[in-house]
């Protein structure tokens, strides 16, 4: 019959999307799943009758007239904002002075999204709006529908409202700003815009998601006692909570999941501005109450702020390895995420151009995952059209040759080879941890050597003696035998990281990595065809011309002839493939007491396995060492493999 099979449609492509987007495991190519989505639409479509809510096809509205207002059953409170771990003990204070007993609490990261507020009746999905003032909101159901980690139809027919935080994966955001002509200024707007657009369809194409955070019920098989039993009761519903969550005994174990997530958080896909911290009894919770605008039994930790403004003194230009010229924002020195800023990325010139930043305004600056800040827009003055615009150079500010413009790159380059802050760049990467690895040189040490005549190559390093090491200021014996010897030690570096140093145009560590993978030796490298480079997976084109121009460059050519001289091989580390690593992915987080991460990735990868930096379901392993973070999370959500220190340098034949 045509309702049976409607039916059972309907049922298999929410069971398939609940796995998709809740669960993230999905079951189902997304090749089946449209077929099957096509042939319910098609049913529907001549069967009206039999069109149901909790039909996946009632995801996809129409256009709107405008959002009605709506009065909220239940208020929709504020939080209050804690900024110390001395306002928390505090806190913490009121908490078991009211309650009359220390208190267990749940901690939860704090979304930087838009509160909304879901209605369901018997299982289904009947409204939703917005948090507005608290009282009331707006009514934006058909927009939430389109929103695909709510559930149209709960695993039971139960009458709840749920509370939950609209959001934007930052990797969605950074899509959706280069295919629009004017972009959002951050997630949290990009995700406001798409919830109150008109036309559905629309907020249909914008990827937003969910994590539901707290329930009032009404009606239900069984009544949590606890915040964190509430939290697995959404969860067996079929709502999608966040993974990172915790129950701790007492505000100390808070203060330690704080202070995990105030970097652990720049790790994540979505913007995260603090912790909620909530009493986990819900008698205490009752006991507690409201204050007129918060909760009693609950508060928010705030991190240190990721945005703030600065004036912009001057505009500094670097010249990179590449000879890529870059503009620096030097700023009046400010306080940001717990450190003092007085630099931030500029990125190059047609972002200065589109921002119209000029020397003198104030400018709004972040510090997310980046080291250094970056300037994301100018704060509104009546000063700022008074200021001169700013003009982009036109030579090198280190050896004034003109700057060149590059087909299909924003960037201007130096026309230079020999430009002196080129070739101190190329030797500054020479050393990096990325590269060759060498201790105890940082740039002041290279600037030296390089003004004293000492390396101009990267060769040159190799030649180096004890005596040249003395000339230096400020290095004393015992500095200038540090240096010596951590530069003899790179020469035992393998052939992917020499590769890497070589600052080969448009070729990083990853790239290095495949080269040498493919090409066992330098030699095999130097003489590939351009065909054969282009056709290696994860090469093409691009990189593949700049390789094979690279080994046919004469300096370059007589640079690595000079390293044959000097006793370089060129020979990839020995490969000690295992059956139990082949083909395996591993994903590596916290810190190991025995290595750094990246010495256990390259173990892994010299012994035939491969490594990601994020945890999915074609994950075999993840190598968990002191405070792993949320890999560790979402690894146990998947049911991946997790390994102890001990346990992998087990697998590797290591004690």
């Amino acid at each position: 019959m045509i309702s049976e099979r409607i039916n059972f449609l309907k049922e298999e492509l929410n069971k398939y999307a609940y796995n998709y987007y809740v669960l993230d495991n999905p079951l189902i190519s997304d090749f089946e799943y449209d077929k099957m989505f096509e042939e319910l639409k098609t049913l529907e479509t001549e069967h009206p009758e039999l069109v149901t809510p909790d039909s996946p096809t009632q995801r996809v509205g129409g256009i709107s007239s405008g959002f009605e207002e709506v009065k909220h059953k239940y208020r929709l409170y504020s939080l209050d904002n804690t900024y110390n771990y001395d306002e928390l003990r505090k806190w913490y204070e009121r908490v078991t002075k009211e309650c009359g007993a220390a208190q267990e609490l749940v901690c939860e990261l704090k979304i930087d999204g838009l509160a909304i507020a879901l209605t369901y009746k018997d299982g289904y999905f009947v409204q939703g709006a917005t948090r507005g003032n608290g009282i009331i909101g707006e009514e934006i159901t058909q927009n939430l529908k389109t929103v695909k980690a709510i559930p149209l139809k709960l695993f039971e027919n139960a009458d709840v409202e749920v509370r939950g935080e609209i959001y934007m994966p930052i990797s969605s955001f950074e899509k959706l700003n280069k295919e629009s002509e004017k972009p959002f200024a951050n997630p949290r707007n990009a995700a406001a815009g798409s919830l109150r657009q008109l036309d559905s369809s629309i907020t249909a194409k914008r990827d937003l998601s969910m994590f539901t955070y707290t329930a009032i019920i009404e009606k239900a098989e069984t009544e949590p006692k606890t915040h964190w039993d509430s939290i697995q009761y959404i969860k067996k519903l079929g709502f999608r909570t966040n993974p990172n969550i915790r129950l701790v005994k007492d505000i100390e174990g808070a203060i330690e999941f704080c202070r995990e997530w105030e970097t652990e958080r720049f790790n994540l896909d979505y913007a995260t501005d603090g912790v909620v911290i909530k009493v986990n009894s819900l008698a205490c919770q009752n006991e507690m109450g409201f204050t007129s605008r918060a909760p009693k039994w609950a508060t928010a930790f705030k991190f240190p702020p990721e945005e703030i403004s600065t004036k912009l003194e001057r505009i500094e230009l670097g010249v990179g390895k590449t000879g890529a010229v870059t503009p620096v924002a030097i700023l009046e020195p400010v306080q940001l995420a717990g450190s003092t800023v007085s630099r931030a990325s500029l990125h190059n010139f047609d972002e200065i151009k589109r921002l119209d930043v000029r020397v003198g305004d104030r400018v709004l600056i972040k510090k997310a995952a980046e080291i250094i800040p970056k300037v994301i827009k100018v704060v509104d003055s009546p000063e700022h059209e008074s200021l001169p615009v700013y003009e982009p150079p036109k030579t090198c500010p280190e050896c004034l040759e003109p700057l060149e413009e590059r087909e299909g790159e924003v960037n201007l380059y130096c026309s230079n080879e020999k430009c002196p802050s080129v070739m101190k760049a190329r030797l500054e990467y020479w050393v990096s941890k990325e590269a060759m690895d060498i201790d105890f040189i940082g740039p002041s040490v290279i600037t030296q050597l390089y003004n004293l005549g000492l390396v101009k190559s990267p060769v040159d390093f190799y030649k180096l003696t004890m005596e040249d090491f003395l000339k230096l200021e400020l290095v004393k014996e015992k500095s200038a035998s540090n240096m010596y010897n951590s530069i003899q030690e790179s020469r035992k570096q393998p052939l992917n990281r020499f590769v890497t140093a070589l600052s080969i145009r448009h070729v990083g560590k990853e790239t290095a990595d495949i080269l040498t993978g493919e090409y066992p030796s330098l030699e095999a490298l130097m003489n590939a065809g351009l065909e054969d480079l282009a056709n290696i997976e994860g090469i093409g084109e691009k990189i593949a011309q700049s390789v094979y121009e690279f080994f046919r460059n004469l300096e370059n050519v007589t640079m690595i002839d000079e390293f044959k001289s000097l006793g370089f091989t060129f020979e990839n580390a020995a490969q000690v493939r295992t059956d139990e690593l082949a083909g395996k992915t591993f994903v590596l987080t916290g810190t190991l007491q025995t290595m750094t991460r990246d010495e256990a990735g390259d173990k892994i990868k010299s012994m035939g396995g491969k490594t990601s930096s994020s945890v999915s379901k074609k994950t075999s392993y993840v190598i968990a060492g002191a405070n792993p973070g949320s890999k560790l999370d979402k690894a146990q959500d998947l049911g991946v493999i997790i390994l102890s220190e001990d346990e992998f340098l087990k697998m590797i034949g290591e004690k």
